[in-house]
């Protein structure tokens, strides 16, 4: 840590000639962002106001508010902000409506902390239509966890097989072997600590980012592998026509599956957002769990979160699926499929185009987030909400180590999340204009076959129907056209 600090140092050093802060010391930077993304500001703010002479005013929402409060401040043209932390997912609308600067002129005029130690994922997150609209915070996607003392112990596994005719593989590859370990281990005490334990947990309540739960499964069933066309590499939309893919068999699929894991959870499940579905994992509830990188720090800090599991997890990307459904032949492939997905996206700062001090913005999301202040925020000295995104946070072992992780827990973890970013055919999230209001609706609905008030059928077609008044309220041949340009598709001729 000692080093740390010294090249911590060096490095304000630097920036201090670089950016020669003296001339700009009466600026205040309103920075808009929730919680915890918002821990950066308090975690590096004051140091840079005492080096630079810039006032950071820290304006702070809850999540499920900040998105409209963005989107009023762009309409409006008030400029309130300089410099706001988003979504990746709602780029569309963002650069959609001309609402934010590219900022590729600034990063020619001042530069950025190695951008070549971006993952090349995050690059792409960050990119529309061949420019960077978006600065690189948070390497977002979905592993999968497990608990070791559960799935490795040669007792269980040879119980489970005995009652379900096969050796389940570790990490699981499949949902299908998901389900029938959440079974196995649901509803008894198998790590002997006098309590109840449970097969597996997941985000499931409304307005808490539940959908992300369903793409994990359904993407699985739905997204075929390769170059992203067609039929391939695509989740939400026909990318030739704007057809809602939601009602088709692969997501109805993936929905059924969900509906099966929610059986073999704990009590209240239902009632699990991303806080509790973290938390409760960390306290030793169940044996899998499948959420963003946010608990792997959790499980290595005891005293700050109460877990119980620390070295007792097991880390990989998402299972796949024994079949896939090939739009193109309209029939289930029965083959194995596993699709990384980029779940969010990663929280991402912009910079509005109302905003009074765009350079300061800059300087100050660069100024957080090089490589040795985003390391302290991933493995959560610094925490902020942030997982790794650059190349760096998966070779600085000892960085992980120094912070309190274990070793081999360190390793694992870090080899599960890189797999999933440096996957070339790893899906991306939607990324145009309404995605707040097409997810709305796919929580809404999700969250009633969740409940059992609607079958999957009858789920997706609803959310297809809704979809398609979506994309005609903002015009078909606009939305086809940002979607073809989020996947790097050319725009039909």
């Amino acid at each position: 840590m000692k080093k740390r600090l010294i090249g911590l140092t060096i490095v304000v050093t630097l920036i201090i000639g670089v950016f020669s802060f003296s001339a700009i010391a009466k600026t205040t930077l309103n920075i808009l962002a929730t919680k915890p993304q918002s821990a950066m500001i308090d975690n590096f703010g004051s140091e840079w106001e005492e080096i630079s002479g810039v006032k950071i005013n820290k304006i702070e929402v809850p999540y499920p508010v900040i998105f409209d409060k963005v989107m009023t401040d762009f309409i409006t043209g008030t400029g309130a902000f300089d410099a706001i932390c988003v979504c990746a997912g709602w780029m569309g609308d963002f650069v959609g409506g001309g609402w934010i600067m590219s900022l590729d002129e600034l990063m020619e005029k001042y530069g950025y902390p190695e951008w070549e130690d971006t993952a090349p994922a995050i690059q792409k997150v960050v990119n529309w239509a061949g420019k960077t609209y978006a600065l690189p915070f948070d390497g977002d996607c979905h592993n999968f966890y497990w608990r070791k003392d559960a799935l490795e112990n040669p007792v269980y596994q040879v119980k489970f097989e005995k009652e379900y005719g096969y050796r389940y593989n570790i990490p699981p590859k499949t949902w299908e072997e998901v389900k029938d370990i959440a079974k196995f281990f649901n509803g008894w005490d198998w790590d002997n600590d006098g309590e109840i334990e449970h097969g597996i947990e997941f985000i499931a309540k409304r307005k808490t980012q539940a959908q992300w739960s369903l793409m994990d499964v359904a993407a699985q069933y739905t997204v075929l592998r390769g170059k992203t066309d067609k039929y391939h590499g695509v989740l939400f939309f026909d990318p030739e026509t704007m057809e809602p893919l939601i009602n088709t068999p692969g997501w109805i699929e993936g929905m059924k599956m969900l509906q099966e894991l929610a059986k073999h959870g704990p009590p209240g499940l239902l009632s699990y957002g991303y806080s509790e579905n973290r938390i409760t994992f960390v306290k030793g509830t169940c044996a899998m769990v499948f959420d963003w990188g946010d608990i792997g720090v959790m499980e290595q800090d005891p005293e700050k979160y109460g877990s119980t599991v620390k070295g007792l997890v097991g880390y990989s990307a998402l299972p796949g699926a024994s079949k896939v459904w090939d739009r193109e032949k309209d029939k289930w492939l029965y083959q194995y499929n596993q699709i990384n997905f980029l779940d969010f996206g990663g929280w991402v700062w912009i910079i509005p185009k109302t905003s009074k001090n765009p350079d300061q913005a800059y300087k100050f999301i660069t100024f957080a987030t090089n490589p040795e202040r985003s390391l302290l925020e991933v493995i959560g000295e610094a925490y902020c909400g942030a997982n790794p995104w650059r190349l760096s946070h998966f070779t600085d072992l000892d960085g992980w180590i120094d912070a309190g992780w274990g070793k081999e827990s360190a390793a694992g973890y870090l080899e599960a999340i890189q797999s999933i970013l440096e996957d070339p055919e790893a899906a991306l999230d939607l990324r145009i204009p309404g995605t707040n209001e097409y997810y709305d609706y796919l929580d809404l609905y999700l969250s009633k076959a969740l409940a059992g008030e609607m079958t999957a059928e009858d789920a997706c077609k609803k959310i297809s129907e809704i979809w398609e008044n979506i994309t005609k309220k903002y015009g078909r041949k606009r939305q086809l056209d940002l979607y073809r340009e989020s996947l790097g598709l050319k725009p039909l001729e």
